[in-house]
């Protein structure tokens, strides 16, 4: 696995110190008041539970099939935990790419306060990395990082342009991640992962709302050609994160079952033979769709679905028409 990126993008000095940005300022503030910390601020004196799960199962659709019930109790157990660990896994990893993404938008974004906020948000990612290893090291089990998420993160390091790097990283993953910890405070059984949870969402609004803040008056100003561009990126990355393309040379979700003693191609298919014969039975939960309701949404929000580009979106089935 490739552990170097190449980056083009230029350092930027900025001299004129005094902010124009009420909104960036008001961030920047709430980041320094929000900041915690991972040894004080979360309970690891309680240790995990025994007698429970990382996630509830009354929220976790694999808990719903016959196949999973058709499972030792020890196996429904290990599988559950090892599917934890790989999710838990790919959002260490995640945080890492944000924690150096963070630290290039430090230097190339041109506002000062642009500067002066994303440098809070290198500390947060420095305590996200921190605190999932630290879970991760609880459940005694921890997976590589996924080749799409690797992929995507590449891309958004490599990007050449301060723009696109903050498409990629404050609109994209951290829609993404804002998303998933929203439905993971619904999901959360163990009472140490909800303190991560909480604590996390919270770093997670603030990062999407400076890719708002800062996107939203630069897009429309852009020559046509590089936000044309910038529309491309983004959809390109979706479809990476959807697996309609690259993802070569890293972990994938199956090994959580292989560690379980299970075939995971066999999983599959009999997950999707249950799907196909049932009449009228779904899933039920209060989690809502992270494409659809966050990262959808905050493209379309500093301007990246035109009516060029939104056709595409329909095709893949990432805007839900009314």
């Amino acid at each position: 696995m490739k552990l170097e990126v190449e980056t083009t993008c230029p350092t930027q000095w900025r001299f004129e110190y005094q902010s124009n940005d009420p909104a960036l300022d008001d961030l920047y503030e709430r980041a320094k008041k929000d900041q915690w910390n991972v040894s004080v601020d979360i309970p690891w004196d309680q240790g995990l539970r025994e007698d429970s799960d990382v996630f509830k199962r009354a929220e976790t659709a694999i808990t719903q099939t016959k196949f999973f019930n058709s499972l030792t109790e020890q196996t429904q157990s290990d599988l559950l935990a090892n599917q934890a660990a790989f999710m838990l896994s790919q959002f260490m990893h995640g945080e890492q790419g944000a924690l150096l993404c963070c630290g290039q938008l430090v230097d190339c974004v041109p506002s000062i306060e642009g500067k002066l906020y994303a440098a809070t948000q290198v500390m947060d990612e420095a305590r996200h990395v921190e605190v999932f290893h630290r879970y991760l090291g609880l459940l005694d089990r921890s997976y590589d990082i996924a080749g799409g998420l690797k992929d995507v993160l590449d891309a958004i390091l490599a990007a050449d342009s301060w723009q696109a790097k903050c498409v990629g990283m404050q609109i994209m993953v951290e829609s993404l991640a804002m998303g998933t910890f929203r439905n993971m405070m619904i999901q959360a059984e163990d009472p140490i992962l909800q303190s991560i949870v909480r604590l996390t969402a919270q770093d997670e609004t603030r990062h999407v709302a400076f890719g708002i803040l800062s996107l939203s008056e630069e897009i429309p100003k852009m020559p046509e050609e590089d936000r044309i561009a910038l529309e491309d990126f983004a959809l390109a990355a979706l479809g990476i994160l959807q697996g309609r393309g690259g993802g070569g040379g890293g972990a994938n979700a199956g090994q959580a079952a292989i560690d379980a003693g299970i075939d995971p191609q066999e999983m599959r298919d009999a997950i999707a033979k249950e799907r196909k014969e049932a009449t009228g039975q779904s899933f039920k939960t209060e989690q809502r769709s992270v494409l659809h309701e966050y990262m959808v949404p905050n493209l379309a929000k500093v301007g990246l679905i035109s009516d060029r580009i939104r056709p595409q979106y329909q095709e893949y089935g990432l805007i839900r028409e009314a």
